[in-house]
């Protein structure tokens, strides 16, 4: 395999991951000395406070044919983009509920957010989308 065509699939990667909803994806192919080649895929963390809030995967594989479809497989079983816009709403509506019950803040104001995050969780269980 040659450099060409390593280059031509790890550029494909970040518009893949992007197309899953993940934001400012990278993908760095790595060769150290007395090691195998490994890749790492990393994208910024849906509620990250910065550019250095990120997460990533590390991918490694004896061969590099077999590394890049190792990560080609990982990206294609990521979440599509609208779970991951759910998901990141659903942690994003966690966390509000939580803030609320550290801060004392009232039932009658955390119960409608805590029902709503019941309904979706539970029509997302069963594949229903829910109206708000």
């Amino acid at each position: 395999m040659d450099t060409k065509a390593i280059q031509k699939r790890i550029d494909a990667m970040p518009a893949k991951m992007a197309a899953k909803g993940l934001k400012r994806p990278d993908v760095d192919f790595i060769l150290n000395s007395n090691a195998a080649a490994s890749l790492t895929l990393g994208w910024k963390k849906p509620n990250g406070r910065s550019d250095w809030d990120k997460e990533y995967e590390w991918v490694k594989a004896d061969t590099i044919p077999d590394l890049l479809s190792k990560a080609e497989e990982f990206i294609a079983a990521l979440p599509s983009a609208e779970e991951t816009r759910f998901n990141e709403f659903m942690g994003a509506l966690g966390a509000v509920i939580d803030l609320g019950k550290t801060n004392g803040i009232e039932v009658e104001f955390l119960n409608p957010l805590v029902a709503t995050m019941k309904k979706l969780s539970d029509n997302i269980l069963t594949d229903q989308r829910v109206k708000l």
